[in-house]
């Protein structure tokens, strides 16, 4: 059955294409007895790049059917059956894994969220994971971070499990739903993403309706401060935290280091002349009286009297609580949305 998650639901408040097998090329399993009966198949594939291409004239072969999914490496990943032990080797993967309803069999150390999967075995963190521990967990899928692993790749694959590999980079149409309906497709958890895509729209209207009064069209978050500046480029969780409450992200694509943080150096300068209508700052510490400080620290700097959303006192701090592996990405953006909105 289509989900409501169709191709004209693209863009920040669409929550993408879900097509009945989302990214997956249906193959018969080789190897099998042939059974006299061809079948020719139309299937939607829709990649992980976001691409939609129609596969045609593909024969039955018999025996079980398995399907391919394409990773963000280009590689086509073969599953003969949905997996029952999996790896997600990025905090943000577990979260997003737990959407349609599976529990990884180990946990990376920088997760720090829900009890269940707080109280998984350890695989190291997540830069430099514990193959001895990935492999003691057992596990049939493996879904690895490109930034942190590509290199890992042949040492992976030789556990004997399936590997697939995520880009955070990677601009979809929809934050909050692109790398859920891959992780469906490698699970055969399609009804599920659909149930998530449903729930996450509703949510997605509902902030954007909270924050719509408020006028704010061009924002930007950021870290540091003085000595060194970082802002969220338009990818990863903080990227896409204000474009999904409606709110432009000043910050553009593609700049040096883009590939390897969610975080880039930015200037002042730069942000001065894009002219945000509110300055939002990722917090490294906690406490009330933490957040006012590191507020006040951005409003009595001469260094920020040039833009125009500090001079007009919009600046606004989410609480260190926001951070992949400590919530969800709902509760990130609805923290977000009330921090904006002062409830």
């Amino acid at each position: 059955m289509m989900s409501s998650c169709t191709a004209g639901d693209s863009g920040a408040t669409g929550p993408g294409v879900f097509p009945s097998r989302v990214g997956v090329l249906r193959k018969k399993k080789r190897g099998l007895p042939v059974i006299p009966v061809i079948t020719v198949l139309a299937v939607l594939l829709f990649t992980s790049f976001g691409r939609a291409e129609r596969a045609e004239g593909i024969p039955g072969e018999g025996g079980e059917q398995g399907w391919v999914v394409v990773d963000h490496l280009g590689r086509e990943v073969y599953l003969e059956a949905p997996p029952e032990r999996v790896v997600g080797l990025s905090r943000q993967f577990m979260e997003e894994f737990y959407a349609i309803g599976v529990i990884p069999v180990g946990k990376v150390e920088e997760y720090n969220n829900r009890p269940e999967m707080n109280a998984l075995p350890s695989l190291g963190r997540q830069n430099s994971p514990d193959i001895e521990a990935i492999l003691a967990v057992q596990p049939d899928l493996i879904v690895a971070n490109v930034r942190q692993h590509s290199e890992m790749t042949e040492m992976l694959e030789s556990m004997g499990a399936t590997v697939a590999f995520v880009d955070p980079s990677f601009e979809g149409d929809n934050f909050f739903t692109d790398r859920v309906l891959l992780f469906a497709a490698l699970t055969g958890r399609e009804e599920e993403a659909a149930a998530y895509c449903d729930h996450i729209r509703s949510v997605l209207e509902e902030v954007q309706q909270r924050i719509a009064p408020l006028g704010y069209e061009r924002g930007i978050i950021v870290q540091g401060g003085s000595e060194m500046i970082q802002a969220a480029q338009p990818t990863g969780l903080y990227g896409a935290l204000l474009p999904s409450l409606g709110i432009k992200n000043v910050v553009p694509a593609n700049l040096p280091g883009s590939g390897r943080s969610t975080f880039v150096t930015y200037d002042i300068e730069a942000i001065t002349e894009a002219d945000p209508d509110i300055l939002v700052i990722r917090s490294a510490g906690s406490g009330e009286r933490n957040l006012e400080r590191l507020r006040a620290s951005y409003m009595d700097n001469p260094l920020w009297q040039g833009v125009r959303a500090v001079r007009q006192g919009k600046v606004f701090v989410l609480p260190q609580r926001v951070n992949p592996g400590n919530l969800s990405s709902e509760e990130a953006l609805r923290i977000t949305a009330d921090v904006i909105s002062g409830n």
